[in-house]
């Protein structure tokens, strides 16, 4: 990108220059001049293109040259400017490669804070299921000022009841690698036998969901939305919770 945005700037000056020399009085005069002769000497005889294209390119040397003497205190002051134009174009450049490598390190080493292992116990009629959850640090460096919320429901499949928990466990440092805590989450009534069909069948799930707050080691405010359900055939019996397709997202 940077080297194209640099071919863009060189061709857009190049191109102005031709204008600017090519549009000049004195070298369309110039120009006019060396084409008189030109004319007389081929008047009578036959067109020789060759020998038309030297006598061209050779006048336009000479007009070229004339232009140079006639204005070489502006030529330089155009190169001198040119030559601060692109270093300013350099310097933002290089400003902005900086930056953007800067950013990208930051995304590299940033801590990030999710869910790992998720599993519920319990799940028969007239008893509180519990869901344990594992939250670690995937990223690279400790995520301070930790704190979440997390509840446990039985909701139908298409509810959007989703609402806000307070804030639980205070704040802690959670490093990177295995370091981490367990959210355990109770469900408030024991399951009746209507809500077991239902959550087999998969019209209803019990539902785990939360949000996770912290701070990375840049002082940048982050936040993890997780959402687990259990309902179904394929996971009903069984100890797994399953992502739901909405209510997970990361800052």
């Amino acid at each position: 990108m940077l080297r194209l945005r640099a071919w863009v700037f060189f061709s857009v000056l190049l191109l102005i220059g031709i204008l600017l020399v090519g549009t000049a009085p004195s070298f369309q005069a110039c120009l006019k001049q060396g084409a008189t002769p030109q004319a007389a000497a081929t008047t009578g005889a036959a067109p020789q293109a060759h020998g038309t294209t030297v006598l061209v390119a050779q006048s336009t040397r000479e007009c070229l040259a004339q232009f140079y003497s006639a204005n070489r205190d502006d030529i330089i002051a155009a190169f001198a400017l040119l030559l601060l134009l692109s270093t300013i174009f350099l310097w933002f450049s290089s400003r902005d490669l900086v930056a953007g490598t800067h950013d990208f390190a930051k995304m590299q080493l940033r801590a990030y804070l999710g869910p790992s292992e998720t599993f519920i116990t319990g799940v028969a009629a007239g008893e509180k299921p519990v869901v344990e959850c594992t939250i670690r640090n995937f990223g690279q460096t400790p995520a301070h000022r930790v704190s979440y919320w997390a509840d446990c429901r039985v909701l139908d499949s298409m509810s959007d009841s989703f609402d806000r928990g307070p804030p639980e466990g205070g704040e802690r440092t959670v490093n990177p690698g295995r370091d981490g805590f367990t959210i355990k989450s109770r469900l408030p009534e024991p399951l009746t036998e209507e809500e077991m069909s239902k959550i087999k069948l998969g019209t209803s799930a019990i539902y785990f969901f939360g949000a996770i707050t912290y701070r990375d080691a840049f002082s940048r405010n982050r936040r993890t939305l997780f959402r687990f359900q259990h309902g179904g055939s394929r996971v009903f019996g069984t100890e797994d919770m399953t992502l739901s397709p909405k209510g997970n997202r990361a800052t």
